[in-house]
């Protein structure tokens, strides 16, 4: 058996990867110089130098990333008000070409690599035979790097700050792209899942563009701990609605009779039992007690 597979146009390909994002940024208010660059693959003998170079191997999600485009850069302005170029915030999903895929350091090294938690939050520990590589380059606030603990760990995404300290992200670079697209590249939106918290700037822009999508008054870290909290340690923060459960009427449940309905008399009570149609489950039959008087 054959099958044949026709071969995907580049716009296709990019709105697949992007999951339609420039279509609806192209409508959304506000938003101009949308700008996609669409980079070509990267030859499979390129990929391996960069792995053999490098001494690791590259998880397979960003392997077939890089053998379908050499980096994606997706970008737009958002205008705070119209028509005025004063107030611009510049939006990107971004991430590097191979040949930018740059080893980083500068990192404490510990004697016992690996991820520890500290309350709600991962511990990143590096050794000598970590390594640390460059997806995204965040200004002067920190970076989007890929880090490989040592060779028996799956790399994972983490974002650096410039002292240099680890927030974990997601556990593939798959995810990680995801998240970017549901944040709509909103600048320095990585720095919502560290305890410093994100610009505002940005924090006005999501105001504007994803109400309710972040927990602005307060990192995330911090809002989850308030709703993980047993309702004994502070009952203030979210108060309680008590059901009284008196509320419902309640009936006598009774197995279903094989006739549509049947009229049961004796001397202290009536019983009318009805038989209940409804395909796909066991029959329930309602029974009403009704005392009869003689």
């Amino acid at each position: 058996m054959e099958f044949v597979v026709d071969k995907v146009s580049e716009d296709s390909f990019y709105e697949n990867l992007l999951l339609g994002l420039p279509k609806i940024m192209e409508e959304f208010p506000n938003v101009t110089d949308t700008y996609l660059d669409r980079a070509s693959p990267v030859p499979h003998n390129i990929i391996c130098g960069w792995e053999q170079k490098n001494s690791v191997l590259l998880p397979e999600d960003l392997r077939s990333f890089y053998g379908s485009a050499d980096g994606i850069l997706y970008s737009y302005k958002y205008h705070f008000r119209e028509g005025c170029d004063e107030n611009i915030l510049k939006g990107k999903i971004e991430v590097n070409n191979i040949g930018n895929l740059n080893q980083i350091h500068g990192y404490e090294i510990n004697i016992n690599p690996g991820v520890n938690m500290d309350g709600e939050r991962y511990i990143l520990k590096l050794g000598a035979e970590s390594k640390v590589f460059e997806l995204e380059d965040l200004n002067n606030l920190g970076k989007v790097v890929l880090v490989y603990i040592n060779s028996r760990y799956f790399p994972n995404i983490w974002v650096q700050t410039m002292k240099p300290e680890f927030y974990f992200l997601s556990d593939d670079f798959t995810t990680y792209l995801r998240m970017s697209i549901h944040h709509l590249g909103i600048p320095f939106w990585q720095f919502s899942y560290t305890e410093y918290g994100i610009p505002d700037s940005s924090k006005m822009l999501f105001r504007l563009m994803l109400p309710g999508i972040l927990p602005l008054d307060g990192k995330i870290e911090e809002i989850r701990k308030q709703f993980e909290k047993p309702q004994d340690e502070d009952k203030s923060i979210i108060p309680l609605n008590r059901l009284d459960l008196g509320i419902f009427r309640t009936y006598f449940r009774a197995p279903a009779p094989n006739t549509s309905s049947i009229i049961e008399q004796n001397d202290n009570s009536t019983v009318a039992k009805k038989k209940t149609i409804n395909r796909g489950r066991p029959l329930t039959t309602v029974v009403k007690r009704t005392n009869i008087k003689k």
